[in-house]
């Protein structure tokens, strides 16, 4: 597929069918990696790749760079279809060439790899994945060693658009139970901000170049998503499911009377939307480092 036809939403859907993507994911990622500062014929290090989305569309923009993704999930993770099922089919694809997959964690990885092994790296979506901050300025400085240029995407924990409040506040409430759960597996482990992300990457030597921030199109189901895994009910007693699973794994009172109260400003929020279908993600950064 001609790298430009990417660029016509007609197009965009015909590929993301091709390749097993959702149109909408397509759009944004596009969208991300149009603030990337990447050229074709980079050596590009994805770190976090998870299901690979954004791989394979890193392998469609930039058809003369090889593509390495890694991400330290077990390749039975996921569903309905997991890591490993996902990077098969990936590879079984006319872009599978130019795209290498590894179960690693990213500073292991790291401490294999040549300096100037690699042009860029991305972190696409995956800051919240890791286990703690200190995981994450480790990476940092990982790849400050071995990489020239940077680029981080992730939620802004801001929303410019009506309806994007109650995503903001769905992934604040998820955030606050995982972070009480020292073993948790769950997509918002340690949620960070575009500021935080910024400081820790400072701290460790990268000098920013660029940052945006945009409002993602209202088709993206990220939003939808999170405020549906928080709002399912146990159909046995019409419990919360999130409430029983933090009370499950949180011993303290008081947070739960604090998740309790945060589970409920995410409803009036989603109300305010008009309800979940309705409900827009929050806008995403995008941070460029050397």
């Amino acid at each position: 597929m001609d790298t430009l036809q990417l660029h016509d939403s007609t197009n965009r859907a015909v590929v993301a069918e091709r390749y097993g993507l959702l149109p909408s994911q397509t759009t944004h990622r596009i969208a991300i990696l149009g603030h990337s500062g990447i050229h074709t014929g980079d050596k590009i290090l994805e770190i976090g790749c998870g299901q690979g989305d954004c791989t394979t569309v890193l392998a469609l923009l930039y058809p003369n760079s090889h593509i390495t993704a890694i991400d330290p999930a077990p390749l039975d993770y996921g569903a309905p279809e997991t890591l490993g099922q996902a990077h098969e089919r990936i590879k079984s694809y006319d872009v599978g060439n130019n795209i290498s997959f590894y179960q690693a964690s990213p500073v292991e990885y790291l401490q294999k790899v040549e300096r100037g092994e690699y042009d860029v790296a991305v972190l696409c979506h995956c800051i919240w994945y890791f286990g703690s901050e200190v995981e994450v300025k480790r990476t940092l400085e990982a790849l400050r060693r071995k990489v020239n240029r940077l680029c981080i995407a992730e939620w802004s924990l801001n929303s410019s658009t009506a309806g994007a409040q109650a995503h903001v506040l769905a992934a604040l409430t998820r955030a606050t139970c995982e972070t009480h759960i020292p073993d948790s597996d769950q997509n918002i482990r340690t949620l960070i901000s575009p500021a935080a992300i910024k400081r820790l990457a400072t701290k460790v030597g990268w000098d920013l170049q660029s940052e945006k921030v945009f409002c993602p199109g209202k088709e993206l189901e990220d939003a939808r998503w999170e405020i549906d895994m928080l709002l399912q009910v146990d159909t046995t007693n019409g419990e919360s499911q999130f409430l029983q699973r933090a009370r499950r794994n949180v011993k303290e009172e008081r947070i739960i009377t604090v998740l309790e109260s945060m589970l409920e400003s995410v409803k009036a929020a989603t109300s305010m939307a008009n309800g979940k279908d309705c409900a827009r993600c929050m806008d995403v950064w995008v941070g460029t480092f050397a």
